[in-house]
């Protein structure tokens, strides 16, 4: 009898792991616990800040960098130095 190929047959998983299974098994009891819809997220009151500061810092690099290219500086330093900046900003590769 022929072996089939992996992963050939069959859906695809949905999880990639055992223990992703159970995290969502287990965030999905705590929503239901505490009343709240799979389409609702739970986070807590100073990382909500962290996330909307991140996000105002990232916007004023933008803005920075819009300045910059129209200022007449190079395209490819200017998108350069975005990349670097949000790379501080969001913690990658620091």
């Amino acid at each position: 009898m022929p072996e089939r190929p992996p992963k050939s047959v069959g859906r695809k998983p949905r999880y990639c792991r055992r223990s992703c299974r159970q995290r969502a098994f287990e965030a999905r009891q705590r929503g239901d616990q505490l009343g709240v819809s799979a389409d609702e997220l739970v986070i807590a009151r100073n990382e909500l800040d962290d996330v909307n500061d991140r996000l105002f810092e990232v916007g004023v690099a933008v803005a920075d960098a819009q300045a910059q290219l129209a200022d007449g500086l190079a395209a490819s330093k200017v998108l350069d130095h975005l990349l670097e900046t949000i790379d501080h900003i969001v913690g990658i590769n620091s």
